[in-house]
């Protein structure tokens, strides 16, 4: 039978009257029937679908198949092409290969589906759509969600040039076209590396595509970026794909442990944020504590860090050391604090860490607060160097 102009509907199933239901992909026709027994034959053949009256017929491309003795434009069989034949076929054929029982154009006793192949085995079912004609993306995912409806597994299949933008929607495989030998995938099942991610895998059969889907050894991965998955799309794929669960598993503990560094790198930040404003708050306390001009600060600095002779610096304001500021001194790798300048409070620091005050007032008022010996430098403007002094409870000496 030649196909020329649009496509007449040539399906691979018929009803016999007295064998029942045929298929024309199976070499017994399902039923231990011959096709010499009904090729060019009266057999008593008719449509699944409308109950018109069919005949079998071979195609052009050599394909068994079944056609209505007239036209039937109403027929929800009417309409498939050459290629979707062959790509049925092929399907039916990967999932018998797989050990399952293949059945084509099956339909739910609701009608609320029809498969192109159903694949069933120990009581699951998966269909296997040929998707050649247009098609939204809202469409297949409402037919997808009516076969979920009912427990049917499904994926979808495309051997155009192109794939379609609906197949990052649903479980679907672009499959490359029989006219350029054994089919295989062209997108997408990946494999995953934490140092890569999602890689496309090349050079994978329809026939072991199909195998490892309908056996676990793929699992539908929900969404994800596929880079290099076929030629046309080299900088990737974003979408649903297929992949093995051990990629699929360390995919999700890497995701985990990304997440895990992304938490730790938030709270550094934080952590570091608020150090910044408890810093920056207690300088504010500080120069509105003690009175002093950033400018009288830097000569205070001056004189202060110009009399250690060492490698000093202050640092910010500290509660542990009473508000005042700590002056570090840096010797190789090591860092300890030489002396505390302007505390508010005296602890217990102060039995062994001098303080140092730019005014004989501060000194003063530090005897007050004194509860033991304390050593207090007091820097002497216009000079780089230090007066020396001991306060004690009320005594300055």
């Amino acid at each position: 039978m030649a196909f020329r102009g649009q496509c007449t509907r040539v399906p691979f199933t018929a009803h016999h009257a007295e064998f029942g239901r045929l298929d024309a992909t199976r070499t017994d026709l399902g039923c231990a029937l011959t096709w010499e027994a009904i090729h060019r034959a009266r057999a008593p053949l008719r449509c699944p679908a409308c109950e018109g009256q069919m005949v079998a017929r071979v195609s052009v491309l050599g394909l068994r198949h079944f056609a209505h003795r007239r036209r039937t434009p109403d027929c929800p069989l009417a309409g498939e092409s050459p290629g979707h034949l062959v790509l049925k076929a092929d399907l039916a054929a990967a999932a018998r290969g797989a050990g399952w029982q293949a059945t084509l154009e099956v339909s739910a006793a609701h009608g609320g589906w029809r498969a192109d192949v159903l694949a069933v085995r120990d009581g699951r079912r998966f269909a296997l759509e040929a998707q050649l004609s247009p098609i939204t993306e809202s469409e297949v995912r409402e037919r997808t969600q009516r076969y979920a409806a009912d427990e049917v597994e499904v994926c979808w299949f495309d051997d155009r040039g192109r794939a379609r933008p609906w197949m990052t929607a649903v479980p679907s495989l672009h499959l490359t076209n029989p006219s350029q030998g054994l089919r295989r995938v062209r997108g997408v099942i990946a494999r995953f590396t934490a140092e890569a991610g999602w890689q496309a895998v090349e050079h994978v059969s329809l026939t072991d595509a199909v195998q490892w889907i309908l056996s676990g050894r793929l699992v539908l991965y929900p969404d994800g970026h596929v880079h290099g998955w076929n030629e046309e799309h080299p900088d990737g794929y974003s979408g649903t794909f297929w992949t093995a669960p051990s990629y699929a598993a360390a995919a999700l503990e890497e995701q985990e442990r990304r997440q895990v560094r992304v938490q730790a790198e938030n709270a550094r930040w934080q952590r570091e944020e608020a150090a910044k404003r408890s810093r920056a708050a207690a300088f504010e306390r500080f120069w509105a504590r003690t009175g002093i001009s950033r400018g009288w600060w830097q000569a205070f600095e001056m004189i202060v860090c110009g009399a250690m002779g060492l490698d000093t610096f202050f640092g910010a304001p500290s509660p542990k050391y009473g508000d005042g500021r700590p002056l570090y001194g840096k010797k190789g790798d090591s860092v300890h604090v030489l002396a505390v300048a302007l505390p508010a409070r005296l602890g217990v620091w102060v039995e062994s860490t001098p303080v140092v005050v730019d005014t004989v007032t501060r000194l003063e008022h530090l005897a007050q607060l004194a509860f033991c010996d304390v050593k207090v430098f007091l820097a002497v403007p216009g000079t780089n160097r230090f007066e020396t002094h001991w306060v004690g409870p009320q005594t300055v000496y």
